[in-house]
């Protein structure tokens, strides 16, 4: 089938590698520092006018930019005025997503709610934290492998890639490791691919997320957990144990010349320093290999099939399990996920999650009987019913194929299978009276 295609506005971003010099590493080191301080300095704004029941637009805020550059923080108008001004919109959109949260939760009068910022309220930020950024909304250019910003000038960078579309944002991040990136958001009107409205049965695909085999398919292929962190722990536990070894001696020795505790950082020497970034780059390692891995395995799946069916994880109630949630957080489904859904949707494909209720597991693919004495031990099971033997992890895929095909129909759109029929049995049934509509399969 041809799938037509019009003219949209997207969004892109892409992300390159800068090397400033030690100059211009002092101008984004001040820069870095001025943008915090107007985001500590906003926030405090807003938390004392919400104390006294009262709330403050960023348009209030801004304006209080020339009162504070020709005050007591003349400092600040070393930076360019509309990194300031961006600092201050970031945290009034902050704040918006954190309300937003409080109205989505049902449990938001809770003693847990209360007494924790569990809907990540923004914070105070500090000068210590491991990844510092500013953004620029204009005045950016990027020629060859030279991007220019207004009052640092031109910088070197590695432009892997052609950027395509208008600069939107350029974002200037200082990692842990202690290196900079521009991450460039883009907005490109380009003809793409229609979403498609008749979806081949034979390129819809059920997965099940595990830990011992990352994605199993309703194909029956099985993807082993390719486990980043767990082959690393042992390089990242002596660099660990190196790091915390050093700053230990530098608490005692700073107790041993009675120094407040506020003080310690001050005993803080370059040894530590140069561990400290040799974590940074072992998890920055895993993290890469991480990454690249769930790109190349979304961009098979997006470009085999038209529709990937997935079950909705509950990945931070999952990560409560205190000894599972080290492999859990490794399996990084999330992220996953994230990448297959718009590279699925950039081919006209679509991403379908069914609920985390369905007993895709426990339910007989074969004859729909659900099959409560399964257990998480039973990787091969017996149903009760029908007496076929079946793999727990396969017959979870094919579960879940099977409801992501009813919720597609139950959505108005259609399936054909080449003159073949989609079956619908119980498993059938079950997902569609979930989604509140039942589509007979002809």
């Amino acid at each position: 089938m041809i799938n037509t295609v019009y003219n949209y506005s997207i969004l892109g971003a892409i992300k390159i590698r800068l090397y400033p010099n030690k100059i211009q590493e002092q101008k984004l080191a001040q820069d870095f520092g001025n943008a915090r301080k107007v985001w500590n300095l906003a926030l405090d704004l807003k938390q004392k006018a919400y104390a006294n029941g009262e709330s403050l637009s960023c348009y209030d805020i801004k304006k209080m930019l020339p009162v504070w550059k020709n005050g007591e923080y003349d400092y600040l108008k070393q930076t360019h005025s509309q990194v300031l001004q961006e600092s201050i919109l970031h945290l009034d959109g902050a704040y918006k997503n954190a309300f937003a949260r409080v109205k989505q939760c049902k449990h938001a009068t809770s003693r847990r709610t209360k007494n924790s910022n569990v809907f990540g309220f923004p914070v105070f930020k500090s000068r210590y934290d491991s990844r510092q950024a500013i953004s620029y909304p204009q005045g950016v250019t990027v020629s060859g492998n030279k991007i220019t910003l207004p009052k640092i000038g031109q910088i070197k960078a590695r432009v892997h890639r052609e950027i395509v579309g208008k600069m939107k944002t350029v974002t200037i991040l200082r990692e842990s490791t202690g290196k900079y990136y521009a991450a460039i958001l883009t907005e490109d009107f380009k003809l793409i691919a229609e979403p498609l409205q008749s979806f081949d049965a034979a390129k819809i695909i059920g997965i099940d997320l595990g830990v011992k085999d990352w994605i199993v398919d309703s194909n029956g292929n099985k993807l082993p957990n390719p486990h980043h962190l767990k082959k690393s722990l042992k390089k990242l536990h002596r660099l660990q144990k190196d790091l915390s070894r050093k700053i230990e001696f530098a608490k005692d020795r700073c107790i041993a010349d009675g120094k407040p505790t506020i003080e310690q950082r001050n005993y803080f020497g370059s040894n530590i320093a140069k561990n400290r970034k040799h974590v940074a780059l072992a998890h920055e390692k895993v993290r890469h290999a991480r990454e690249n891995y769930q790109h190349q395995v979304s961009f098979i799946l997006a470009n085999e099939n038209q529709v990937v069916v997935a079950e909705t994880l509950n990945i931070r109630g999952m990560m409560a399990n205190r000894r599972l949630s080290k492999a859990i957080g490794d399996c990084a489904w999330g992220g996953f996920l994230i990448k297959l859904d718009y590279k699925l949707k950039a081919k006209g494909g679509q991403p379908v999650q069914i609920s985390t209720w369905f007993p895709s597991t426990k339910t007989c693919n074969h004859c729909g009987v659900i099959n409560e004495h399964i257990t998480l031990n039973d990787r091969m099971w017996t149903c009760s019913s029908c007496h076929a033997t079946v793999d727990r992890d396969i017959n979870a895929a094919l579960n879940i194929r099977d409801a992501g095909i009813v919720k597609i129909k139950a959505a108005g759109l259609s399936v054909y299978a080449h003159g073949g029929h989609v079956r619908l049995d119980a498993v059938g049934q079950a997902a569609a009276a979930e989604v509140g509509s039942l589509c007979d399969y002809a």
